[in-house]
């Protein structure tokens, strides 16, 4: 099997639904939002579940145990938009605070979480875009420690024959949106997660060939401004 094939196998397998090709850059932008939590600014009030059961307890404490297990992780994605298209690139993550998304070309887009801030960059355009890690969902992967109570809330476990799937959303802002995270069940490990923002759309990336502990290079985790960089040193931005 073909690394193509088995990348979307492995989306298939995690419920990623028709493949349609190459995806679009506008919808690799919808994807950047919802992460940096530009579109999830009210919208559709979700339902709530019933409160979580023991079993539900139980799977809870599993998953917490397994995020704050990870110190490092490396790991290829692949993104699927609402109309099936896809994209792929490099995922790496060293807790707390510090991620990097990195798309293969011709998309031109990355995102870096350097410990504080979130950095969503156009390479083509040469524009970065700066938010706070806590004002993103990603703050919930990336703290100190994860919990599934506090600032977020669980509002349904589903399981499915080997399939753990859980759905969050902000405590403090429940109808601003909502991430669904589906768990592979024994051993409980992350597959796939999808955000749906303000108007309902949902953005899907799955996760494979996860490598953890790994000694990743803090350079990934770094974002220079080529611009203020030149203009600090006094050179030219042409």
């Amino acid at each position: 099997m073909t690394e193509e094939s088995r990348n979307r196998s492995a989306a298939a397998e995690t419920g990623g639904g028709p493949i349609g090709g190459p995806i679009g850059r506008r919808d690799v932008m919808v994807g950047m939002a919802s992460l940096l939590g530009a579109a999830m600014l009210g919208g559709p009030r979700w339902a709530f579940a019933a409160a979580p059961t023991p079993d539900d307890k139980k799977d809870l404490v599993r998953i917490e145990d397994y995020f704050n297990a990870i110190t490092t992780m490396q790991a290829r994605f692949l993104q699927l938009s609402p109309n099936g298209r896809t994209a792929e690139g490099n995922l790496y993550i060293a807790r707390p605070g510090r991620l990097r998304f990195e798309y293969d070309p011709p998309i031109p887009y990355l995102l870096v979480a350097d410990g504080s801030q979130v950095i969503f960059y156009d390479k083509e355009l040469d524009t970065p875009t700066y938010v706070p890690i806590s004002a993103t969902p990603l703050e919930f992967l990336l703290g100190q420690k994860v919990s599934l109570t506090g600032s977020v809330t669980v509002t349904n476990v589903e399981r499915r024959p080997g399939i753990i799937r859980i759905t969050l959303v902000q405590s403090k802002n429940p109808n601003d949106g909502q991430v669904i995270i589906t768990f592979t069940e024994r051993p409980i490990e992350v597959k796939k997660w999808a955000i749906v923002d303000s108007k309902g759309t949902t953005v899907e990336v799955a996760i494979f060939d996860p490598r953890l502990g790994l000694n990743l290079d803090p350079k990934l985790f770094k974002f220079e401004n080529r611009k203020i960089f030149k203009e600090d040193k006094g050179g030219s931005t042409n």
